[in-house]
């Protein structure tokens, strides 16, 4: 059982951590891309919908809320490129907490 809760872990990390990359090689020309934002603001929701159900397989209890909206309609593309940036962190720094807690002690 443990060691098919770790390959699950596994699994959602190899899949995570391109889309986190991702999100913090983010530049203001990628902002000026409406379709490239709406596409990687969706796939961290998707992350922190994965990193949410680790939490909560794993029995690690969970008080984050849900993804705020990207701020792209109302601000600058600067605003858009340090938003996902801190997010891509956010959740990064989440993951490595899961990482952590899951390893045998």
């Amino acid at each position: 059982m443990a060691t098919a809760r770790t390959n699950h872990l596994s699994d959602n990390i190899y899949v995570i951590r391109p889309i986190l990359v991702e999100a913090r090689l983010m530049t203001e020309k990628h902002a000026r891309d409406t379709t490239y934002v709406v596409a990687l603001t969706e796939e961290l929701r998707e992350v922190e919908s994965r990193i949410n159900t680790m939490k909560g397989a794993l029995g690690l209890c969970s008080s984050e809320g849900p993804l705020q909206p990207t701020p792209y309609e109302t601000t600058g593309e600067a605003s858009v490129v340090n938003w996902i940036r801190a997010k891509s962190r956010e959740l990064n720094l989440r993951l490595r907490w899961i990482e952590q807690s899951s390893k045998p002690r």
